[in-house]
């Protein structure tokens, strides 16, 4: 399917070189204030959305501002596929429109809802915008925020199952990075986070591409509540760029800040579970599966890890060096991750890792280094890389908001933990992935494991694949 979509993406956008606009329709709402700065939203819809899709939405933003909004719905594209050829053609003919219609000043703001929100962008160096609002949406990877040209507003549905939460979050951690501009970012390019809001409530009646429906979440909040809360955070957006007076605006920064707080709640343990796989240079979660693989001697290690890749890591092995009365424990990790896009093929692309490689050194090892043979201490039972897979579920319950908690354990399909799968030598263990497959009781799970006097290998659930799990695809309703 997106070899095709690409195909036609790329005939179509020769097509629109010759057939410009033509085809693109413009709905001009005006405003329904008549004072007040003056601003026109441009809306470029989602995939196979109709323009008229949006008119609630557009409301909503007009009843919430003390602005003069003006709309134009652009739709009709060439089999509501949208290039930047014909994005960037319909983007003029609605200025066009909305001057015709009686709007005086230039404060135009691309509006883009998913996949036009990303086309959007690439419009916006030789276009008449002065600001950008993308819902269910994101810039590109590559770009950073603090350098983006014009504002930009990243509106992100909580239960979005097509712009996951995950994808926000990657935003999220660019607007937090750079200190230097951080408190000018907050304003400039604020991220607002709707809570129980998935990615149709954007616009308005069913659900349109096949991959969007499947992909999507029911959501917590009815229609009506989604766009009054889009209409409150885009007001706020919109009065702190383009109003002239002073108490509105001043208004609207507290209004952003509350927002950023809120997206901080909600965001922050996400890129913590994310931090956890690894930071680059090291996985913490390797780490702490170290240190539960020690047991009962956790309080005489020192656990060093590093990441490696094929064909160091093949190679790598795990090592222990005595330290006076305690031992350093020296780990190895390779991170499995997927390929990461802006392009269509990755749109729907998971962002946490496939699995987490580990290998560590065996509890039989620490202790006979610490002990010897002959310790007859009490010892506790013998370890298991699916102990590990309980720990990252474990984990993703416990930094996930009570909320999403309960829409799991309540309506989610369960991970359930398989024993793990042993290989006899590194040989064998190392070509082998992780084991996922899906059937009506939930996602079974099972752990690659290679275990010796000396070495314990696991391959395991990544953390934060547990917790995109647990917010996200657990929810999925079959169609």
């Amino acid at each position: 399917m997106s070899v095709l979509r690409r195909f036609l993406e790329v005939t179509l956008g020769f097509l629109c070189l010759l057939a410009g606009s033509e085809t693109v329709t413009i709905q001009i709402l005006k405003p329904i204030r008549s004072t007040g700065d003056e601003v026109g939203l441009i809306f470029i819809p989602e995939g196979d959305v109709r323009g008229d899709q949006y008119k609630a939405t557009a409301q909503a933003i007009q009843e919430s501002s003390g602005l003069r909004v003006w709309v134009a719905l652009t739709g009709n594209y060439f089999f509501d596929l949208k290039t930047p050829c014909s994005v960037h053609d319909g983007l003029k003919k609605a200025v066009r429109e909305l001057k015709t219609a009686g709007m005086t000043n230039e404060s135009y703001v691309g509006v883009g809802h998913g996949w036009g929100g990303n086309i959007l962008e690439s419009c916006v160096k030789d276009s008449a915008l002065k600001a950008l609002i993308l819902m269910g949406s994101t810039l590109s990877r590559k770009t950073q925020l603090g350098d983006f040209p014009i504002p930009v507003l990243t509106l992100a549905g909580e239960l979005d199952g097509v712009t996951r939460i995950t994808r926000v979050v990657e935003e999220f951690e660019k607007l937090t990075d750079n200190t230097a501009s951080f408190f000018r970012g907050l304003y400039k390019t604020p991220i607002a986070f709707i809570e129980g809001m998935n990615h149709a409530q954007f616009g308005s009646g069913p659900m349109w591409s096949l991959d969007n429906r499947i992909r999507d979440l029911i959501p917590n909040i009815t229609n009506e509540m989604a766009h009054r809360l889009i209409g409150e955070n885009v007001n706020d957006f919109l009065t702190v760029t383009f109003s002239s007076l002073e108490d509105q605006v001043d208004e609207a920064l507290g209004h952003l800040m509350e927002s950023f707080l809120t997206s901080v709640n909600k965001l922050q343990p996400f890129l913590d579970m994310r931090n956890l796989d690894t930071d680059g240079k090291e996985s913490l979660w390797t780490v702490l599966a170290q240190q539960v693989f020690a047991s009962e001697y956790s309080d005489r290690v020192a656990i060093s890890n590093a990441i490696s890749q094929n064909p160091w890591f093949f190679g790598a092995q795990p090592k222990i060096t005595p330290s006076k009365d305690n031992l350093i424990l020296d780990t190895f990790a390779l991170v499995a991750s997927q390929a990461k896009s802006d392009s269509h093929e990755y749109r729907y692309a998971l962002e946490s890792p496939l699995e987490i490689n580990m290998k560590l050194v065996s509890k039989e090892a620490i202790r006979t280094a610490l002990v010897g043979q002959n310790d007859t201490a009490l010892q506790s039972a013998p370890n298991t890389c699916a102990s590990l897979t309980r720990l990252a579920l474990a984990l993703a319950l416990a930094v996930s908001t009570e909320e999403a908690r309960e829409r799991y354990l309540t309506r989610g399909r369960p991970i359930i933990v398989e024993d793990d799968a042993l290989r006899g030598a590194n040989i064998f263990w190392a070509p082998s992935s992780l084991q996922v497959w899906d059937d009506d009781a939930g996602r079974h799970v099972r752990a690659i494991a290679l275990v010796t006097s000396k070495e314990h290998y696991c391959k395991v659930l990544s953390p934060y694949r547990a917790m995109e799990w647990v917010n996200i695809d657990s929810l999925r309703v079959p169609l």
